[in-house]
């Protein structure tokens, strides 16, 4: 069978596709993955074949503020609401993700239609394709393979429809098929190729869905449960870190992604700097230079890497400070690591926020107002307090309790068999 993954370009989206992809292969399938040009050092690197789209760095077509209002008026969730905030965290994200492959002013988009072309010349059997990469929907259909989204987080995307279909159905609500906010965004991108919006192409045949049953997602989809297996890069082991630490030992990662977003020094840096300076821990720093900062002072137990994969620190850390992101949650998780979470208002932080503290595996603090003595004071908690341990065990039992990768081969087996076709 040929499998071909259709990832966005972004690493955050590629890496929990992995394990998958390798699974798939080691079933002796084919597998190709698919994405930006830029990705394919990274997809190769993972030992995996992968196909360059382009170099296409333009940016998203433009969505107005106005559009988006419009859009958020459709959803009309109450002000101030957890919905309302969740929305809000997000809109600008998912208008991204749904307008990257929009044609320029001619008609043209060199990552589309690439990967279109790819489609129709290779013939896979099965697409998994990025929820923030549509077109992967498009390419399924367009080579008749079966269509399968795979999810890399919380489930926007499937959220955002079922609210705009729940408000379609009331007609209270002013919102009408002829008002559908998001079939107006993807219209130019199906189109373009022939398709009409439709539900079938927005979600596929299935969702390969790899987030913990105990976090909220919406209903109605078909969904094949996987444990999330976490793949943070590769790379050689430093010698440093072969030997085990003689002090407990703290990880501070602010994420990959975000060093693209964020400019300048990150406040988070200096306030975990001064937190830590003079505790008795390691501190593994995973910050760039442009994160730290000129004037920020490094405390002696502090060591700064600029890249490492989280898979190799992780195991021999007592605690982790992070952002939120959901390729750091789980790295931690899965080797249950308490956590602290410095969140700023971003989509994977306000969910994996509620479920650290529900599990009780961490603790939540704001980038707002953040201070070195709050910083100090929680981390000394999660180093001592023997609850949070029980709570990160709590949470890696939750991960477990899916199928891993190897497990649900047979599954995709079958449905691939079920959906695909042929002309």
């Amino acid at each position: 069978m040929r499998i071909l993954f259709a990832v966005a370009p972004l690493t955050a989206h590629l890496y929990p596709s992995i394990p998958l992809a390798w699974a798939l292969q080691s079933a002796g399938h084919e597998v190709r993955v698919a994405s930006n040009t830029g990705l394919v050092e990274q997809i190769t690197a993972a030992g995996l074949t992968a196909v360059g789209l382009g170099e296409s760095t333009s940016p998203p077509a433009p969505i107005t503020e106005g559009q988006l209002d419009r859009f958020s008026d459709a959803l009309g969730f109450e002000a101030g609401s957890d919905f309302d905030r969740l929305w809000r965290a997000t809109r600008y994200y998912l208008a991204a993700a749904y307008t990257r492959y929009h044609p320029d002013e001619e008609g043209r988009q060199e990552l589309a239609d690439n990967l279109v072309e790819t489609a129709r010349n290779w013939q896979p059997d099965l697409v998994v394709w990025d929820p923030a990469c549509p077109v992967g929907s498009v390419a399924a259909r367009e080579c008749g393979a079966a269509s399968a989204r795979m999810l890399w987080g919380p489930d926007y995307f499937g959220w955002v429809r079922r609210r705009l279909i729940e408000r379609m159905n009331d007609p209270a609500s002013g919102v009408s098929a002829d008002t559908d906010p998001l079939a107006a965004i993807l219209a130019p991108v199906f189109g373009r190729f022939g398709h009409d919006f439709s539900e079938e192409l927005l979600f596929g045949d299935f969702t390969v869905d790899p987030i913990p049953s105990q976090l909220p997602r919406p209903q109605g989809l078909r969904r094949i449960p996987m444990r999330w297996v976490p793949y943070t890069g590769a790379g050689s082991v430093p010698q440093w870190l072969s030997r085990p630490p003689s002090r407990p030992r703290v990880c501070l990662s602010l994420g990959v992604t975000g060093r693209t977003v964020q400019e300048g020094r990150d406040a988070r840096v200096t306030a975990a700097f001064e937190a830590v300076a003079g505790m008795d821990i390691e501190v593994i720093a995973t910050v760039n230079a442009d994160q730290l900062g000129k004037d920020t002072r490094v405390p002696d137990n502090v060591r700064i890497v600029d890249y490492l994969p989280l898979t190799q620190v992780m195991p021999t850390c007592s605690a982790v400070i992070h952002h939120g992101g959901f390729g750091t949650f789980f790295a931690a998780a899965t080797h249950q690591v308490p956590q602290m979470i410095v969140k700023e208002d971003l989509g994977s932080a306000l969910n994996s926020t509620r479920y650290l503290e529900a599990r009780g595996a961490g603790v939540v603090l704001h980038s707002d107002g953040l201070s070195a003595a709050e910083v100090g004071k929680q981390l000394s908690r999660l180093l001592t307090e023997p609850s949070f341990q029980e709570g990160a065990l709590a949470v890696h039992a939750d991960i477990m309790a899916a199928p891993g990768p190897c497990e649900i081969v047979p599954i995709l087996e079958r449905l691939a068999t079920q959906y695909r076709s042929r002309d």
